[in-house]
């Protein structure tokens, strides 16, 4: 029984040692990353969006983003986000998660069809969740879910990415 307690002791000590924290952002720090966003409406649509964020302070960040939407039942979206985020730490792990609040520009776009009333712009609210990790001092991953709230076609989205701040 004592070495199955000694064994548990190093295995927590030996896992404490390997949690490690960086250096949080700082006032003036910028962001550049890709974002593979899932979206769901009507059908499943997949994308791609590059993303430059902005650290209002070490906490509140801005993001702006342009999603590319691959062509799906004859439909392809484009998109501009402007969101905002507030960081909240998990202690000493690297890991932060935080709410998303923010405007969206979608426009749909008809491939197959001359009538203009296909190709519709909306204007939309984001609002939603992420977490964060960082892997190394300047690079992490993340992974959102929002909800795009718009006069006529609302959607939800889970957006996958990868990060570098400088």
């Amino acid at each position: 029984m004592k070495k199955l307690l000694f064994t548990l002791c190093l295995i927590l000590a030996g896992t404490n040692a390997f949690a490690q924290r960086f250096d949080e952002a700082e006032s003036g720090d910028w962001a550049i990353g890709l974002n593979v966003p899932i979206t769901w409406a009507d059908k499943v649509h997949l994308g791609v969006q590059p993303k430059v964020q902005y650290y209002v302070t070490p906490r509140f960040r801005s993001e702006a983003s342009f999603g590319y939407y691959f062509e799906a039942s004859h439909r392809i979206d484009w998109d501009l986000n402007l969101n905002f985020h507030y960081l909240f730490p998990m202690k000493d792990t690297g890991l932060w998660i935080y709410p998303i609040l923010g405007v969206q520009f979608l426009h749909r776009h008809q491939t197959v069809s001359i009538d203009d009333d296909d190709n519709q712009a909306r204007v939309g609210l984001n609002i939603g969740a992420g977490f964060q990790y960082d892997i190394e001092e300047h690079l992490f991953v993340n992974a959102e879910t929002k909800y795009t709230y718009t006069n006529d076609y609302d959607r939800g989205n889970v957006l996958i990415g990868i990060g570098y701040r400088f």
